[in-house]
């Protein structure tokens, strides 16, 4: 039985399953063809969550401020 984990490609987004065996080497998507190298995810993904919630945040103050002026 093979191991593997799963990863978003940068590229397309489109979820791929990679070796472990291949972790820390480039891999290409077999969607896209887009070449990057096999990482696990909880690190990236934990800074995209905080460019998400960013992005939530202002988008609520903005909605706020619209609220308050009419």
């Amino acid at each position: 039985m093979t191991l593997r984990f799963g990863q978003s490609c940068p590229t397309c987004g489109r979820r791929i399953e990679i070796r472990l065996e291949l972790l820390g080497r480039s891999v290409a998507c077999p969607h896209c063809h887009a070449e990057f190298i096999a990482s696990e995810q909880r690190a990236r993904q934990s800074a995209s969550e905080e460019v998400l919630m960013d992005r939530v945040e202002r988008v609520l103050r903005q909605s706020g401020d619209a609220v308050s002026v009419e």
